[in-house]
């Protein structure tokens, strides 16, 4: 029998897809390395940059007040665009859109090398966040595209995601190191070299691929999307520090509100839309995009305060720091390597509830500490709460990806990977002013720094708690209504 003229068609863009720009389909392997390469560059730029913070204020004379948009740049940039990006690599091709990540990460980290004032150094986050939105939904994308098989697919991405945890685990280590033997410039030098063995290895041994039926750009949600997620974003992180009452606060939320609703208009409208929001109609779906976002709000915003802390009441160089947070950054590492696993046996929803409850519990540890607290004292925190997001940010991811169509995989990441960082940005932003705020009201009734820093930080700690519990509900419910779906038929 033989395949009509359509079917060769599509076959023929099938093939091309796979061998473009002469590479042909070597395996997952490689494709899981440059992933994995490119992920660690992206999480190295966080905890870099606010292992750099004191050194970059010291040296270029900024404002305590404008410090805070030297993390936040990074993170508006790749929380606004992340999602676009997704789908662009699925239209596009997702190494093309991966490599171009890795060149504008490679660019900003440059920029910041040779940075001599605050304007250079935002500018140096701001392409550095492009790359990381170009890169965390492309190579999700191409793990997601080159592993078929959902049980070692799961498997994959939980390595994706562990080097997520051992970005976050270098970094300080590297601002330490750099601090002690040059300038904050030398710690971005890494990044180049991670970027560039990352574009080399998928040059070298990724073949391209794309979703054949998806071929036109819809700018209309491009542009929606980035515009209301950046003045969400923006909205989060200045009203945090100015107050969400402030003009500019309130206009850039009603701003960010007209153009997510006319984003969610026009999605509804196409027929090949960027992000089809119908999907959200499946309740499995819906609920592993806040369960990702809960990992990250915890994960990161809660390591922003233990950073915080351990500088300004413990008195430890960046140095130092990184040294400790490698008990919670190794756990994190080690358990994403078991849920990769376990996931096989135990399915993404186990583990994602007995990561949220076990983070939780070693949230709940680390609000108890005491300004005069050793290391002895809070490891077991540490390593609790590294364990327990670790078991369930690999397979949060993996639920969402599991529940779209083969080809869209760009999409999906793109909107696992948006709704992950919008959690870091509120984690960070919502604990990080929670903290302020509250130590400035306990500095008056005590008149003793570090006691009142050490209050603020256990009091902003509780509402991870608090939020890392909720999410562990969530999955307890999705649980319940799949059992019942699945025994209805």
């Amino acid at each position: 029998m033989r395949a009509s003229p359509s079917a060769r068609t599509r076959a023929a863009d099938g093939v091309a897809a796979e061998e473009r720009g002469g590479v042909r389909d070597s395996g997952p392997g490689p494709v899981l390395v440059a992933a994995c390469l490119g992920l660690f560059t992206v999480f190295l730029q966080t905890t870099e940059t606010i292992g750099t913070l004191g050194s970059v204020q010291a040296d270029l004379g900024v404002n305590p007040a404008d410090m805070v948009w030297v993390p936040s740049m990074y993170t508006l940039v790749v929380a606004s665009c992340v999602l676009g990006a997704g789908a662009l690599a699925d239209r596009w091709g997702r190494r093309r859109v991966f490599l171009a990540g890795t060149a504008m990460m490679a660019a900003g980290a440059l920029v910041l090398t040779r940075a001599d004032d605050l304007a250079t150094v935002l500018a140096g986050q701001a392409v550095a966040g492009l790359g990381g939105a170009l890169i965390t939904p492309s190579s999700l994308a191409l793990i997601t595209h080159a592993v078929r098989d959902p049980r070692r697919r799961a498997g994959a991405i939980a390595a994706w995601a562990a080097t997520s945890g051992l970005g976050l685990a270098v970094g300080p280590l590297v601002a330490g190191l750099a601090l002690r033997w040059s300038t904050w410039h030398a710690a971005f030098w890494l990044n180049i070299v991670m970027a560039g063995l990352a574009a080399a290895v998928a040059l070298g041994r990724v073949a391209e691929s794309r979703n054949p039926a998806a071929r036109r750009v819809d700018w209309a949600g491009q542009l929606t999307a980035i515009a209301g997620l950046a003045l969400l974003v923006f909205w989060l992180i200045d009203g945090g520090h100015h107050g969400y009452g402030s003009a500019r606060a309130v206009a850039a939320a009603v701003a960010a509100v007209l153009l997510l609703a006319a984003f969610t208009a026009v999605e509804l409208r196409r027929t090949a839309p960027m992000v089809d929001l119908r999907l959200m109609r499946d309740p499995s779906y819906s609920a592993s995009l806040l369960l990702a976002a809960a990992v990250l709000f915890g994960f990161v915003g809660l390591s922003l305060l233990q950073v915080m802390w351990l500088e300004r009441v413990r008195g430890l160089t960046a140095l130092q720091v990184g040294v400790q947070l490698l008990a919670e950054f190794g756990a994190f590492i080690a358990a994403s390597v078991l849920a990769g696993i376990f996931v096989r046996r135990l399915g993404p929803r186990v583990l994602i509830t007995t990561g949220l409850l076990l983070a939780a519990a070693g949230a709940a540890l680390f609000a108890r500490i005491e300004p005069d607290t050793a290391f002895t004292g809070y490891a077991a925190a540490f390593v609790l709460f590294g364990l327990g997001c670790g078991l369930a940010n690999a397979p949060s991811t993996a639920l969402a990806v599991s529940h779209v169509p083969h080809g869209r995989e760009g999409e999906a990441g793109g909107t696992v990977n948006a709704a992950r960082q919008i959690g870091a940005v509120l984690g960070t932003s919502i604990l990080g002013t929670l903290m302020t705020s509250t130590f400035a009201d306990r500095l008056t009734e005590v008149r003793d720094p570090p006691a009142a820093f050490t209050y603020a930080v256990g009091h902003a700690t509780w509402v991870a708690v608090a939020v890392l519990l909720l999410g562990a509900a969530v999955a307890i419910g999705l649980s319940v209504w799949s059992r019942r779906r699945a025994a209805t038929g």
